[in-house]
């Protein structure tokens, strides 16, 4: 039952504070363990019980709807998020003019080696672009 209290941890991992998240965690872990077991019962195998579970149990939205502050959680993601590819952004800005200050006023201005820096660091800001929409999703 250890990949379904990983599956409702994963869906619940950015919501709620982490006595609620606990608790809720708890009862929905117990409640897909007896939909297992019930499944079990009628004479699926195991593994097909505790997939047809989580595939029945749905997704975060599912899950939120059922409780009246979801859309001011969801919310208050989005704008975690958003300030967190805002932070990103800025940083790699700084860090990659820095270098390329760096680069061509102080060591070896015929190599370009701020270009890797740039690369390198960019991939920060796009993880938290992603983050952020699939937030706003």
């Amino acid at each position: 039952m250890n990949s379904i209290k990983k599956f409702v941890t994963r869906i619940l991992k950015d919501f709620f504070n982490e006595e609620d998240k606990k608790e809720l965690i708890e009862i929905l872990t117990t409640s897909m363990e007896e939909k297992v077991d019930d499944l079990v019962e009628q004479g699926q195998s195991r593994e097909k019980a505790i997939e047809q579970a989580i595939n029945e149990f749905g997704d975060t939205n599912d899950v939120l709807e059922a409780f009246p502050d979801h859309e001011k959680a969801k919310k208050s993601l989005v704008k975690k998020r958003q300030n967190q590819l805002i932070f990103a952004s800025l940083a790699y800005l700084i860090v990659s003019g820095l270098s390329a200050y760096i680069n061509f006023m102080w060591f070896f201005p015929e190599t370009l080696w701020f270009i890797f820096v740039c690369i390198g660091l960019l991939f920060w800001p796009l993880v938290m672009l992603y983050n952020y929409l699939m937030a706003r999703r």
